[in-house]
């Protein structure tokens, strides 16, 4: 009787074989590894026993690799099986039997171990009990479970294998029944559900313990970009080792559901403790600010992309200790500058109601009221919110005092040189009046010929692009208010101008802050701390406002070959200017804050926006400005969210004045929605004629932007989705939510 431990590996992929024997390499004597079930089977004609089996299964070779598995136990005997896939594995479940278990690639670490030791060690009787069955003793998984024979010697029956997997196929795509079980997870209560997740209450039932379980919808188990957007998720999400910030513990896939579980934490948020206008304790509130700023930083410094905190998703376990639904998406990519303020501003809003009362400690109250503010000593980063932190207990002045009292030391100036002041000012009144006030308008809306030809598109090869004309310069504030005028005076243009699937919420064109952006730029002052003028670009649009806008020029967006065309030139530079990256030839994020000594914007002059022809390196080689910074610039073209595989939305193209990585010109940009509005987004325009009738007028030559986009062969995306030039698909309002606003639930990575 043979105590030895014999493992069969049968994979494809070298790097799955050798990551599966990494795992159980110190508990197995004898490895066997295949690469199909034709090499399996020469390499086990003379084995006699084969305590476990781990096989992958493709759509391909998955029967074969079955078969083999039936022939070698009516050789041999059985023994237990683990099988794994990339691949959605229902077309295999008729022939996966009860005592064996599927997982779904990367093999989770502990699971298989679980798993190995259970088979191997505890389940199997004493010596060969084991090779007493045959494979015609068993049933297909979903089957009534077989009555095991007494074996040839007339010893006791066998025990059967627990079963582990079972397969019912009346399971619902959607939401799971309250009750059923996923491996050692039972269902105990719906926390929440959406379109395509739902996140339960659950108990580990071997351990006893209550953990979050979020699934993803048996719907989308067939799709590979879901699926792998999902473990991508939970890996991210897994990999975070912070204390203020919810754990992850495992992913796995049952029943053809995929799912993770998450640490459950009993208590309530921000926000439940606002509505039930419950108090914190001042050191409660401090240390609410120092985890958030301890954990943001984390995040960056790990470049992790995640979702903002938000008094939702901010839990006080036991009243006294701050913890954070863990909100990572992904990794490589940190947020910007202007997610930083939103940051700070959100921040600053959950904290607001537990501040409002007398007593308060003055330093806490100042830095609180003081987060994602306009003022001078506003809080809008989250070095700013440790400094801050940091700075509280050594100084018994706040700011805001420091600010009053210097106000009080000017107003005591004012009383003793305001004559002399009064006269200064009458002076300069009068040669204002008589030089006049007119901002400095250069006109920027010019068009460049794009020639007909072949060009390297992304890194893929060449392909042709039809002869187009294309803005000079991004969209200008001056130019953008004209557009403005002429639909307030003449509000009959503003239906022919209205895309077909705009939100019917959607009533007006003008941007965010429109009136505060115009009254900086036509004084040449300052918009948000970056200075401005009327040949800035316009920001605030969202898509809906940049097709009009196009539309009334007599053209269209760019779509996404043309822009990368217009930018990169028939020999396919990564800069409009070659293949090597110059830091002062475009305003980027490179030098949007100050750091190690370097003051923002001293390496290419500017901190936030510039004018549009303000860096003349920034020039392609057809003559077009801006392409690779200042503001990131809408397209025609749309694809699918990185994060919502299912859902369509405009891609943007080039950096911005914010973007501190991803500068090549064929990195890729989506939006959250087509109504998305931020500060460092613009556009420019295309024709397919030299010159477009002005107006709102449909524009004569090759013909209008749908034609255009319908003589386009349709072009992958790097999300790994379909995209669909120039028209999108009907967006709702709901889809048009911001992503970064967190799911209403207190259970972590919900």
């Amino acid at each position: 009787m043979s105590t030895e431990t014999t493992v069969l590996i049968i994979d494809a992929s070298p790097e799955d074989r050798a990551a599966v024997r990494s795992v159980l390499d110190e508990r197995v004597d004898h490895f066997i590894e295949a690469g199909n079930a034709a090499e399996a089977w020469e390499l086990t004609r003379n084995v006699g026993k084969v305590s476990l089996m781990i096989a992958g299964l493709t759509a391909d070779e998955g029967a074969d690799v079955l078969d083999f598995r039936d022939h070698l136990q009516g050789e041999i005997g059985l023994f237990p099986c683990v099988f794994s896939s990339h691949e959605d594995m229902t077309e295999f479940y008729e022939r996966v039997f009860d005592n064996e278990r599927l997982f779904f690639k990367p093999v989770n670490r502990g699971a298989l171990i679980e798993w190995f030791e259970y088979s191997v060690n505890e389940a199997a009787p004493e010596g060969e009990a084991r090779e007493a069955g045959t494979a015609e003793t068993r049933e297909p998984v979903g089957s009534p479970p077989p009555e095991i024979d007494t074996a040839p010697s007339g010893e006791p029956p066998l025990e059967p294998i627990p079963q582990v997997e079972s397969v019912a196929v009346s399971l619902p795509d959607d939401a799971l029944p309250v009750g059923m079980r996923l491996g050692d997870y039972k269902l105990l209560r719906e926390i929440q559900e959406d379109d395509n997740f739902a996140l339960y209450e659950a108990e580990q039932t071997s351990i006893g313990r209550r953990v979050a379980l979020k699934t993803l919808y048996r719907k989308h188990r067939k799709d590979i970009n879901w699926v792998q957007g999902f473990v991508n998720e939970a890996s991210a999400r897994a990999s975070v080792n912070h204390p203020a910030i919810s754990l992850v513990y495992e992913c796995d896939q049952e029943l053809g559901v995929n799912f993770y579980t998450l640490e459950l934490v009993d208590a309530p948020s921000l926000s439940d403790l606002a509505r039930r206008r419950s108090d914190l304790e001042e050191a409660v509130i401090w240390k609410v600010l120092e985890s958030c700023a301890d954990a943001l930083n984390y995040l960056r410094e790990n470049a992790m992309s995640h979702r903002l905190f938000t008094a939702q998703s901010i839990l006080v376990v036991k009243g006294t200790e701050p913890r954070i639904a863990n909100p990572v998406k992904g990794v490589g990519v940190v947020i910007t500058p202007q997610e930083e303020r939103q940051q700070m501003e959100l921040l600053g809003e959950a904290l607001a109601p537990f501040v409002q009362k007398p007593g308060l400690d003055r330093d806490l109250f100042s830095l609180v009221d003081r987060l994602g503010t306009d003022r001078i000593d506003g809080i809008n980063s989250i070095k700013a919110l440790q400094s801050a932190i940091a700075a509280s207990g050594e100084q018994e002045l706040t700011e805001r005092d420091i600010a009053v009292m210097s106000e009080k030391k000017s107003n005591q100036k004012a009383l003793v040189i305001g004559t002399l002041v009064g006269i200064l000012i009458l002076g300069g009144l009068a040669a204002f009046l008589l030089l006049g006030s007119e901002p400095t308008i250069r006109k920027l809306d010019g068009l460049t010929k794009i020639p007909s030809g072949v060009f390297p598109f992304q890194d893929g090869e060449e392909i042709d692009v039809p002869e187009f004309w294309i803005g000079q310069y991004e969209v200008t504030i001056a130019d953008y208010a004209k557009f403005l005028d002429d639909i307030n005076a003449h509000p009959n243009k503003v239906v022919s101008l209205r895309h077909p699937d705009q939100p019917e919420s959607k009533l007006t064109h003008e941007p965010d802050r429109w009136a505060e952006v115009l009254k900086a730029a036509t004084k040449e002052g300052k918009f948000y701390g970056g200075e401005i003028d009327m040949n800035c670009p316009v920001v605030g649009v969202d898509w809906w406002d940049a097709h009009a806008y196009a539309k009334w020029r007599g053209g269209r967006l760019p779509t996404e070959q043309e822009w990368e065309k217009a930018a990169r030139g028939r020999a396919g530079s990564k800069f409009p200017w070659g293949d090597e990256k110059v830091n002062s030839n475009f305003n980027s994020g490179i030098d949007h804050e100050s750091k190690d000594g370097s003051e923002a914007g001293s390496i290419d002059g500017y901190k936030y926006w510039c004018p549009v022809d303000a860096i003349a390196a920034d020039e392609s080689r057809y003559g077009v400005f801006g392409l690779a910074g200042n503001v990131s610039e809408w397209t025609g073209t749309w694809g699918a969210h990185p994060d919502q595989p299912d859902k369509q939305v405009p891609l943007k193209r080039g950096a911005s004045f914010a973007t501190t990585s991803g500068f090549e010109l064929t990195a890729r940009r989506a939006a959250d929605s087509a109504s998305e509005r931020n500060f460092w987004t613009g556009f420019r325009i295309v024709s397919d004629t030299e010159n477009p009738t002005q107006g709102g007028k449909a524009a004569k030559g090759k013909g209008n932007a749908e034609k255009k986009a319908a003589q386009k062969a349709k072009e992958e995306t790097d999300m790994g989705a379909e995209a669909t030039p120039a028209t999108p698909p009907p967006v709702t309002e709901e889809a048009a939510a911001p992503e970064d606003t967190p799911d209403a639930s207190p259970v972590p990575g919900n």
